[in-house]
């Protein structure tokens, strides 16, 4: 990943801030509770519930449920066992198929490249503009409607760590965008200061900016045979375990294979473990 210059000068809704400046003007959230810290285990399901599925969600700590599809009577009938339950929200791509959501996006809230959108064919989607204040709102409202008014204990933010992947090799950019998705999270606390923020990915912009706001980060991909002895990866092992113990921020792996193995190495560092072998549409 690129190295960002604390000194940088960007421009952001046309206007020029320093960036360290920036920063420092964001209210850190509240961490007094630290509702993630005592997870011992979670589950992921983006599909609409049935009532065993319902019935079967009361085993975990938390869940992680795309909202649209559930409303605030089956919420609440998740938590009465203790569950917490966290609500999705997509925060740098727009998805087609949440069709109710996508009519609201104009074109200049998505992010433009040589001339055109940015369009990723596996998730028919497309890449947004967290720099721009129209989307943020849009966001933030969507915020409100799926997650907020159905009762969830908190947010999941996928798709952070396009921050890091599409931007790391413009500093300009990546460090508007940083500053923008950090402004969003704070406008979340701020409207619902009690709603808990899990991030998708972006360790670097965890490390840069939105620390202060989230109470979780997720880490996809986790299987053993991919991590143990990669250099990166041990990295970024040790920078998300010093960030645990200095901002009481849960890591949460998930692998889709080597359960038995990406289980162990995962607990091994203090992290709690999902494995997923067949997607998160798939109750199993």
């Amino acid at each position: 990943m690129g190295i960002i210059s604390q000194k940088m000068i960007f421009v952001t809704n046309f206007s020029v801030f320093f960036y360290k400046s920036f920063l420092m003007k964001l209210k850190p959230a509240s961490h007094s509770a630290f509702p993630l810290l005592k997870v011992k285990n979670y589950k992921i399901f983006y599909d609409s519930p049935n009532k065993n599925i319902l019935r079967e969600m009361k085993n975990y700590d938390v869940v992680i449920i795309e909202p649209v599809y559930y409303s605030r009577q089956q919420v609440k009938a998740i938590q009465r066992a203790g569950t917490k339950v966290y609500g999705y929200i997509n925060a740098m791509e727009a998805d087609r198929w949440n069709e109710a959501l996508y009519a609201q996006m104009e074109e200049k809230d998505f992010f433009h490249r040589n001339g055109g959108r940015v369009y990723y064919k596996q998730w028919d989607s497309y890449l947004m503009n967290m720099d721009e204040v129209h989307y943020r709102q849009v966001l933030l409202n969507e915020v409100t409607k799926q997650v907020y008014s159905k009762g969830c204990d908190g947010v999941f933010l996928d798709t952070v760590g396009n921050i890091d992947d599409e931007h790391e090799n413009d500093p300009e950019i990546i460090s508007t965008q940083r500053a923008a998705v950090a402004s969003f999270m704070q406008s979340i606390k701020d409207k619902h200061p009690q709603l808990a923020i899990i991030q998708n990915w972006g360790f670097d912009t965890l490390s840069a900016v939105t620390y202060p706001f989230v109470n979780g980060i997720m880490w996809e991909g986790f299987e053993y045979s991919s991590i143990a002895g990669d250099e990166w990866a041990q990295q970024k092992i040790a920078k998300l375990k010093k960030l645990r113990k200095k901002h009481k921020i849960q890591v949460l792996t998930v692998s889709g294979r080597e359960e038995k193995e990406s289980r162990q190495y995962a607990e091994l560092h203090g992290f709690c473990h999902f494995h997923s072998p067949h997607g998160y549409n798939v109750w199993e």
